[in-house]
């Protein structure tokens, strides 16, 4: 049976499972060093990608979790469950993408290059919503795909979207059966397509996603984002997510001064750019930035410039502070330290070796740089360390010679025209996002006559009728897994204007051309006044009759100009009417297909409103 992966996620979490197939190809114990190799190939191939990505907070980083890993990660979090925990070896990576969801979909592109690229590599794939490949297929997902038989079962591989649907599978049976029969768990085009369409646009949209501004920096930060450019994000995050407490320390800018500043261009995402600037801090002007006026051309420049400095300023004092407060919790960490060593103990880690021997001190040394590891990463900056990497890349950071830049040298910024968008355009990009280029459109689509024809001779099963929708493409083996009953590609694609069209133009032909069918008990049997049926039932009665004679009027135009199909029409229409007057507001297929409410109107111009059947009595 699949036990669930993680039992909380963040918000803005992506994790990602890689499973080689050396981890579940045997039963033998997979080591750290077979893992890290794989890592090292995993890395080597995706580096043309990566070397130039900024990711908006984390970068990616895989790490080798064998079973002594993933016991000691298990000891650590104490709080979780241990079924948590209970899979085979494998290689892991998180990802916090925080406001850009862009760097979510950007692992979901690695990945598939990845499984393409190394045979037998599965890849499973979850957030805080959970599934979220399959969320973003959802138009296209059988009628079994329900969350409850696709949790802890999508999986990765070839470059396709795989679900194992026997839910009393182990996750190395489950692996194993993904390789072996991959036809057996392959989903159908339709959903293939929803992810390839989502992913189409890398590589390209690596560059695409960068905006180059120019910028107004102190000497030392431009030496920083020269070094190390990817701290932009970390920087602009920072300062768009401070509160005034945390601005204080802007006011002396004692790491990053104002005084020696110089024009550079510096890259960032769009991300970050928009954050950027809609961000209304704006400095300490009692610290001497010197603001040029709004309608200055040098206005963005320096005012990118203060917030860039001010969020690398925030990040370095943090650092500093950290610093001070680990060297006074020394005795609280070697305190839990000593419990983490009880736990692992009790729980077998050391498996009964003798104190003191080769091995108890190779798994005494992996627990401690296991636990040293993970207690910086939960600090308070709970970003991978980053400001503790600043720190050091500030000190280490060459002096620039500021009179050797000029602003002449520096290429034009780019235009940031992106960020204002008209209505057409947000209508062409919604268009663009939601509608399907696979989708076969009928250039004759069929009458609301043949619809009803159709519904009326489909049968329906537990979950309702079953309508025969356009069936998505396929190739030959998940036609085979549909012939043997293991997929459903059957959609409803309901048009709500036709199909209100088609209530009132059946709710027309049923229009009696009696008044006095309303005697004097109908008051009773309505629940109504006499003013009530005076007034609200005879404005409807009059609505009715204007529309029975327009529609009348269209039948004989549209008979003049098509005869056959007036016919048909008309033939369809009989038999509705005469369905309906049969069944006088009762239970009937037309009575079920349009409901109580419709049924209830139905009784009252058919039948004497005093004889309600019981099921539509209220």
């Amino acid at each position: 049976m699949s036990i669930p992966l993680q039992y909380t996620r963040e918000d803005d979490l992506v994790e990602c499972f890689l499973f080689p197939h050396l981890c579940y190809k045997s039963t033998e114990e997979i080591s750290q060093d077979e893992l890290v190799s794989e890592i090292n190939k995993y890395n080597n191939r995706i580096s043309k990608y990566t070397h130039e990505y900024i990711w908006h907070r984390d970068s990616l980083g895989f790490q080798a979790r064998t079973k002594n890993i993933i016991q000691l990660n298990k000891e650590l979090d104490g709080g979780a469950r241990v079924e948590d925990y209970q899979l085979p070896p494998h290689i892991y990576a998180s990802l916090r993408f925080d406001e850009d969801v862009g760097d979510e979909w950007f692992l979901v592109f690695l990945v598939m290059e990845l499984t393409k690229a190394f045979d037998g590599l599965i890849v499973k794939l979850v957030d805080s919503d959970g599934e979220f490949l399959l969320i973003e297929a959802a138009e296209s997902l059988p009628s079994w795909a329900t969350p409850q038989t696709c949790q802890d079962r999508v999986f990765i591989y070839n470059g396709e979207i795989h679900v194992v649907r026997d839910e009393n599978l182990s996750y190395i049976e489950m692996l194993r059966n993904i390789r072996e029969k991959p036809t057996a768990s392959r989903m159908q085009y339709g959903i293939q397509a929803a992810i390839q369409k989502k992913i189409a646009i890398y590589p390209e949209e690596i560059q695409n996603r960068i905006h180059k501004a120019r910028v107004f920096l102190p000497e030392r930060a431009i030496a920083i984002l020269k070094q190390e450019p990817g701290l932009i994000a970390a920087a602009l995050r920072t300062v768009c997510q401070s509160d005034p407490l945390e601005r204080k320390v802007c006011q002396a800018m004692k790491y990053f001064p104002p005084e020696q500043r110089a024009m550079v261009n510096v890259k960032m995402t769009r991300c970050l750019y928009a954050m950027a600037t809609h961000c209304r801090y704006a400095g300490d002007p009692r610290t001497g930035w010197n603001l040029p006026s709004p309608n200055d051309s040098c206005h963005k420049p320096h005012l990118l410039g203060i917030k860039i400095s001010c969020g690398l300023e925030m990040l370095v004092a943090r650092a500093s502070r950290k610093i001070k407060q680990n060297e006074d919790n020394e005795n609280k960490n070697e305190t839990e330290w000593v419990a983490y060593l009880k736990r692992l103990t009790a729980n077998g880690y050391f498996r009964n070796l003798l104190e003191g021997s080769q091995e108890y001190n190779r798994l005494l040394r992996m627990a401690k740089e296991y636990f040293q590891s993970s207690s910086r990463d939960h600090s308070l900056f709970g970003d991978k360390n980053e400001a503790h990497r600043i720190l050091e890349t500030w000190r280490n950071a060459p002096h620039h010679d500021i009179e050797s830049l000029s602003e002449g040298r520096l290429s034009p910024p780019d235009n940031d025209n992106w960020l204002n968008i008209d209505p057409e355009q947000l209508h062409s990009m919604l268009d663009q996002q939601w509608s399907s280029n696979d989708r076969m459109v009928d250039q004759h689509p069929p009458s609301i006559q043949e619809k009803v024809r159709e519904f009326l001779q489909h049968s329906s099963d537990v979950d309702g009728v079953q309508f025969p929708g356009q069936l998505s493409k396929s190739n030959d083996d998940n036609s085979e897994i549909r012939a043997n009953g293991d997929a459903d590609d059957t959609r409803i694609d309901f048009n709500a204007d036709a199909f209100d069209s088609a209530l009132r133009g059946i709710l027309d032909l049923v229009v009696p051309g009696d008044e006095n069918d309303f005697d004097s008990n109908s008051e009773g049997s309505l629940g109504g006044s006499e003013e009530d049926k005076g007034g609200e039932l005879d404005k409807y009665m009059r609505l009715l009759d204007s529309q029975l004679e327009m529609d009348l009027h269209l039948s004989g135009l549209r008979e003049k100009s098509n005869t056959d199909t007036c016919v048909e029409d008309s033939t369809m229409e009989l038999n509705l009417k005469e369905s309906a007057e049969g069944e006088a507001g009762g239970a009937g297929a037309v009575g079920n297909i349009l409901g109580g409410p419709i049924r209830r109107l139905l009784h009252l111009h058919l039948q004497s409103p005093s004889t309600v059947p019981p099921d539509l009595q209220s």
